[in-house]
């Protein structure tokens, strides 16, 4: 398909315009998506106010969002499992295959991964999009456009669940109540966990906790989150932790809370590459500390958490923009206008 097509584009922190650009050209074994539903993360929140997130910056100009879902538009010539007019959902990290990474199922560590919106590869905030058909998942016919693009933010936290390897017998802490924070509680509560425990300084992000069936809210701007966790675990800590905020408090909270022997589990994107870590705790305590990098293997379970209903999702999309406002939808998220958990942006 040839032709143009419009996109937010980003220049520099905090300017980004909608312009018109070529469609993407797809290989034979690629599809042209229409975006239908795309969603604001905090890393492309990142990139609009810094120009940067963690190690990864904007050098120039460049189409954000990952968080995506539409209808397919075109398929390459050898594709044979997709079709025109296919409702889908992308996984936008797009691998070599051929490293010792992608070879043992560890694709996310790719070292030639590309990766919607994350410099320099253009993301989804356009009216198309083109991905590998491997990367492409059709979506059940009671999932919706929104829902579909809640699929990613729900890896990330399926993701943080199976790094810290968690089960039933085990008392979760998540820290940060904010759309991963919210996923990663319905992951672990999807593996069962009967005993949750979410923190965050914003209210309203703990009520939708407590809703999804958080065991106990706290918010550490009220009250000692340490000791309030180690009092409902009987002094023992809990057995994983989950940080979901990017807070540095809260990683210093994390070693603390867990129990000797226990796993901590860092999802969030901190404002610098750096931070300290307590090593004493962590070896006196022989604990388990584990890095999130997006997800792999998950994007399929996932679809089928949502369509089954195992997983709630819909719930957490509070605000939706046109294209031609994408500005005013992250504002929405950055000033916190409205209360919002997701907002998307409806092409």
């Amino acid at each position: 398909m040839r032709g143009r097509m419009r996109a937010a584009v980003l220049h520099k922190p905090l300017d980004m315009r909608l312009e018109e650009v070529e469609i993407p050209e797809i290989g034979p074994m690629d599809v042209l998506v229409r975006m239908r539903a795309v969603g604001v993360c905090g890393s492309d929140v990142h990139y609009f106010l810094h120009g940067r997130a963690a190690s990864f910056v904007v050098t120039k100009p460049i189409i954000l969002g990952h968080e995506c879902a539409g209808d397919i538009a075109e398929v390459g010539s050898k594709v044979q499992n997709l079709e025109v007019g296919q409702r889908v959902v992308i996984e936008p990290g797009f691998t070599c295959g051929r490293c010792n990474y992608c070879r043992g199922g560890r694709y996310n560590l790719c070292r030639n991964v590309r990766f919607y919106g994350t410099p320099p590869y253009d993301g989804a905030f356009s009216e198309y999009a083109a991905a590998p058909a491997e990367n492409v998942y059709p979506l059940p016919d009671n999932v919706s456009y929104e829902e579909g693009a809640m699929i990613e933010p729900l890896a990330v936290g399926m993701m943080a669940a199976r790094r810290g390897s968690v089960t039933i017998y085990d008392k979760v802490a998540i820290l940060g109540a904010g759309p991963i924070g919210q996923m990663a509680l319905r992951a672990v509560k999807a593996q069962g966990v009967l005993e949750t425990y979410v923190t965050d300084v914003i209210g309203y992000r703990l009520e939708h906790a407590e809703r999804a069936g958080a065991t106990v809210v706290i918010n550490p701007a009220e009250e000692d989150v340490v000791e309030r966790i180690m009092d409902l675990t009987g002094g023992e800590g809990v057995d994983v932790v989950i940080e979901a905020s990017g807070a540095v408090d809260a990683v210093r909270q994390a070693f603390k809370m867990v129990r000797p022997g226990g796993r901590v589990v860092l999802v969030g994107i901190f404002p610098s590459v750096e931070i300290e870590v307590p090593l004493a705790e962590t070896i006196t305590k022989e604990l388990d500390v584990l890095g999130v990098f997006r997800y792999a293997n998950i994007f399929p379970t996932a679809v089928r958490c949502v369509s089954s209903g195992r997983i709630e999702v819909k719930s957490l999309i509070t605000h939706k923009f046109p294209l031609e406002r994408i500005v005013e939808g992250f504002e929405t998220h950055i000033k916190k206008i409205g209360n919002p958990m997701k907002v998307q942006i409806i092409i």
